[in-house]
């Protein structure tokens, strides 16, 4: 689904990323790990467009999305969630899911004018399309309580709905079950298993080895924005250099 060749991003005389090869199969739970300042945020900015590689392709189903911006990449079917969230503080819950939905709009500015039919049609779309991201996760009794007044673990599962409800093909989550407690990151490996079985490809970048070695069909391990190590859970367990670079050598 996935096949990111060459990649390379500069920023002044720091190569953040660094010739960069991999591929992730559909539908499978594809996981990047690595230690801090490895470039795993920065490989997440360049598949979504908020960075622009420097050298390298990026192909999601053979079309080439280096180059292209945020939204043109969205509309491709690839959405992603924030290591810090990134939510509307003076919305209610759906109202933040139904953010999500309005790239797939139709209606111009003209039928927004006018009220048109039309945009009633859509705009009774766009809400049940939130709705149904947000009874997926489990949210569904808080759709209309402003986020606000929502508990960290609760906004944490409110990005991921709105991420679902653009219908990604393929969702990067970043560091997912940052700050959760052992219930709610249990919980979390439930969803992302879902997601998975929704048909959905999940690119995963997160700290928590257990979440990491439980969820994860392959990784990859990034260190100084290069390929240290990639393979399925057991040989990265076994990896030294993977060890080294976590834990040090002698």
């Amino acid at each position: 689904m996935l096949k990111v060749t060459g990649l390379t991003r500069t920023f002044g005389g720091l190569t953040a990323i660094a010739e960069l090869d991999f591929q992730v199969s559909e539908n499978t739970i594809y996981s990047i790990i690595g230690p801090n300042g490895a470039g795993k945020t920065t490989l997440f900015n360049l598949l979504t467009g908020v960075y622009r590689p420097t050298s390298g392709s990026i192909q999601l189903m053979g079309q080439e999305l280096a180059g292209l911006s945020p939204l043109q990449i969205a509309l491709k079917g690839v959405s992603r969630t924030f290591q810090n969230l990134q939510i509307f503080a003076g919305m209610t819950a759906l109202e933040n899911v139904m953010v999500g939905c309005h790239g797939h709009g139709r209606c111009g500015l003209l039928a927004s004018c006018l009220g048109l039919p039309s945009l009633q049609k859509e705009a009774k779309y766009i809400e049940e399309l939130a709705r149904r991201a947000l009874e997926f996760c489990g949210l569904s009794n808080i759709a209309e309580r402003p986020v606000s007044a929502l508990p960290y673990g609760l906004l944490k599962k409110l990005e991921i709905a709105r991420a679902l409800a653009t219908q990604p093909r393929l969702l990067l989550m970043d560091e997912p079950a940052a700050g959760l407690n052992d219930t709610e990151t249990r919980e979390m490996v439930g969803l992302i298993r879902s997601i998975q079985a929704t048909g959905i490809t999940v690119l995963l970048v997160e700290h928590n080895m257990g979440l990491i070695m439980d969820v994860s069909d392959r990784i990859l391990v990034l260190n100084y924005g290069q390929k240290l190590a990639e393979g399925i859970p057991f040989e990265i367990q076994r990896n030294k250099a993977v060890i080294d670079a976590y834990l040090g050598n002698e």
